[in-house]
Formats: structure tokens, sequence, C-alpha cells
């Protein structure tokens, strides 16, 4: 695991190269965004998962490395995580999210396959 970020000026996100046993980007996001789309998320969400929905104000993103697009600026590097070919479906991702959506008393959403999965 290495840490790493994108930044665009001032602006910085903080990322996590994972290296084992897949090699993934996540990155956190804790903007004011977030919560706007976590509401946008509730209304297709199972219903016995929008109350967390409700309260969320911050998410990882994950996404692969390898077809990551960087932009390099005289402000700073960018990098965004997430839309990539990436399958979260791979047996040993999708042990390690769930694994971190029950820590954090998170919710889970398989962007690819639509699945979402919370710990009971």
């Amino acid at each position: 695991m290495n840490e790493t970020e994108w930044r665009l000026g001032g602006y910085v996100v903080p990322q996590l190269l994972i290296v084992s046993p897949i090699v993934f980007l996540a990155q956190l996001e804790d903007e004011e965004w977030v919560i706007e789309k976590a509401e946008d998320f509730s209304q297709r969400a199972p219903s016995a998962m929008r109350t967390k929905l409700s309260i969320c104000d911050a998410r990882l993103s994950f996404g692969g490395t390898e077809d990551e697009k960087v932009t390099k600026t005289d402000q700073g590097t960018f990098v965004v995580a997430g839309w990539t070919e990436f399958d979260p479906a791979h047996p040993q991702a999708r042990i390690l999210f769930e694994g971190l959506a029950r820590r954090v008393d998170g919710i889970f959403e398989d962007n690819t396959s639509g699945i979402w999965w919370a710990p009971i």
C-alpha cells in the first residue's frame, strides 16, 4: 500500500494505492457534493439502506490504476478514481470492500453489477 494524492492548485484529495492482493486505487471523497449524491443514491437503494444514506457525508471511491487518466498541469496532477474497467466483483476486491463496509458501518455499491451490500 502506498499513500498518494491528486492535486489541482490548492485542492488535494488523499488516495491509497493498494498493491496486494490486487492493484487498485482508493480515494477519499468528503466534499459537499457527496451528501447530494448520497441523497440521489437513496432513491435507487433498497429501502433498508436509505437511512444510512441519508446521513452519509463521505465515501471511498475505487478504481483500477491501469485505466487511470493522469492530467499534469502547472497547477498539479489530477487523477480520478472510479471510472475504469476495475471490477469490484473480483473475489479479492469484494472481500476487502465488504470488510471496509462492515468496519465503518457503511454501504457498498457495486456500480458495475448494481448490487448493494450492507453489514447486518
